[in-house]
């Protein structure tokens, strides 16, 4: 690893001081703005940004050669593409002519650069940030573009080995290993330990999770480096400034990279714009099980951003004041990832339960995507435990096959068994289910009892005119979970018990006419407050 001069070579100072000269330009700019990160120059020239590589190696990247250099900048604007089509204008030469250099000219090649327009620079969302400028409309808009840039980003055989669990374990683990100079001086030892403790606790848990992220084609082609610093908040949002050096940065679970900006958010005091940013997507892109993960992700990239400056914090050449500015940055990196981790100090669970179509699983799903505890779904247990996909249709009569009485108890003690055993682990979850006996909501206080845990029965009611035109819309949906329809409804309606003490007494009832996503606040208030 090549780290002796990160800022240039005696090759390329020729390069960078004639880019700070108009005439080195095809159209020479009034001005020039010469910026640095630790891996390029970036020359800003009033309407365009030519952007030139480092010639460094930190292992994780090398663009210690020529031809690397023009490979990672034909790589980064293919890539970053896929996000800013019109942004990224491509790849130019710099060359000798007459012993100068010069953009795109006929002699030999000194150098590579990104060209890029130029964006506005008081629209970009850190400096939003910093000013307390970005609004939820903001956030909304980002959401419109990421989810179909997800759902079109690359995934198969080369890129699911980067979401096994066996990664996270040694990406966490070397972590550990590399901050743990810092124990006693940047980050305290108790919280390093609750760090530690925490990240293991979820990996061992959660490992089936993990499969099933692979499994469902999560693992994608994503952008690496989501954070306010890469995106420009004009008219139309601008991500750019993905990772083109290293496509291990980039293989990920999409909740991994967008946990990035989430925990962004959360850095810089927004805590309801990183809310915000999970809803709108678990809502618009159907990915109900990110909740479940985003507290992980969003601690692990704390964590990296809390090593980064930990190490900064000790490069020899920085000023007094810039190391304590790196310090007091890695020392807020490692509180917010410890806060990740911090449980509710009673756990919870929630009964989302009423006849079919009366948006229990909406709104199941909507407090999951809110709070990131997990949902336990009768649709979907039940077709489990039959071996079928939880997409299968099952036309069965009322109360025959998968839905007899039989099938259905098998099914609640094992919604049952599978809360406990996440209730035992000190996390809260959510049951999705008709339960329609008073017996099996009887079973739930006495889970609850032992648990420990603080029960909630929310009963979802609509309109008969609403409940039947979402049976009539589900029964025409070919992956839909549920099999609800509404000649049976009615047979369910007669066949459910009335909801009476101790249950009633722990019971709130909610209307769902208006969309999931708008309930949820006040529910969650009431439920909080246990105020019924």
């Amino acid at each position: 690893m090549n780290l002796s001069n990160p800022k240039t070579s005696s090759a390329q100072e020729a390069v960078i001081q004639a880019m700070l000269r108009p005439e080195t330009y095809p159209r020479p700019p009034r001005k020039i703005i010469h910026l640095q990160t630790h891996i390029s120059h970036i020359f800003l020239t009033g309407g365009q940004v030519y952007k030139i590589k480092k010639p460094v190696d930190f292992g994780f990247l090398d663009f210690t050669t020529l031809s690397r250099r023009r490979y990672f900048c034909y790589q980064e604007v293919r890539l970053n593409r896929r996000l800013t089509r019109d942004l990224y204008l491509g790849v130019v030469k710099i060359t000798s002519e007459r012993g100068r250099p010069v953009i795109n000219g006929k002699g030999p090649v000194l150098d590579y650069a990104v060209l890029m327009k130029e964006m506005p620079q008081e629209r970009m969302m850190n400096r939003l940030l910093a000013e307390n400028r970005v609004a939820e409309r903001d956030i909304r808009a980002l959401v419109r573009v990421l989810v179909p840039f997800y759902r079109q980003a690359r995934n198969g055989k080369e890129i699911n080995p980067f979401g096994k669990i066996e990664i996270w374990v040694k990406n966490t683990e070397e972590n550990f290993t590399g901050t743990r100079p810092y124990v006693g001086r940047l980050i305290s030892t108790r919280v390093y330990n609750r760090i530690v403790r925490g990240t293991r606790d979820f990996l061992t848990r959660e490992k089936d999770l993990f499969k099933k992220r692979i499994q469902e084609g999560y693992i994608r082609d994503g952008h690496g480096d989501l954070h306010s610093g890469n995106i420009c908040l004009d008219k139309t949002p601008l991500i750019f400034d993905c990772i083109e050096f290293n496509h291990r940065f980039r293989y990920n679970d999409i909740a991994c990279d967008l946990a990035f900006l989430a925990m962004d958010l959360d850095y810089n005091g927004r805590p309801d714009l990183a809310a915000l940013l999970q809803k709108e997507y678990v809502r618009l892109s159907g990915d109900h099980y990110l909740p479940r993960l985003f507290n992980f992700y969003k601690a692990y990239r704390a964590y990296v951003r809390a090593k980064v400056h930990s190490f900064t914090s000790e490069e020899s050449g920085l000023s007094v004041k810039e190391k304590s500015r790196e310090i007091q940055s890695a020392k807020k990196y490692y509180r917010l990832a410890e806060q990740y981790f911090q449980r509710e100090r009673i756990p919870r669970l929630i009964v989302v339960f009423g006849l079919m179509g009366s948006g229990k699983t909406s709104l199941a799903r909507a407090l999951s995507a809110e709070t990131g505890w997990s949902v336990i779904s009768t649709d979907e247990i039940r077709k489990t435990l039959r071996g079928i996909s939880p997409t299968a249709r099952r036309w069965e009569p009322f109360g025959k096959g998968i839905y007899s009485e039989e099938m259905s108890g098998k099914t609640y003690r094992e919604m049952r068994r599978l809360a406990e055993k996440i209730l035992k682990q000190g996390r809260s979850v959510i049951l999705d289910g008709s339960y329609k006996r008073q017996e099996e909501r009887l079973a739930l206080l006495e889970l609850a009892r032992k648990t420990g845990a603080r029960i909630s029965f929310v009963e979802c009611r609509a309109p008969l005119k609403t409940i039947r035109l979402r049976l009539d819309q589900r029964g025409r949906e070919v992956r839909a979970v549920s099999d609800g329809r509404w000649e049976l409804f009615h047979r369910q309606r007669l066949d459910f018990d009335p909801v009476l003490d101790p249950v009633r007494s722990k019971a709130l009832l909610v209307k769902t006419i208006q969309p999931a996503e708008q309930i949820v606040p006040k529910l969650l208030t009431e439920i909080r407050a246990d105020v019924y």
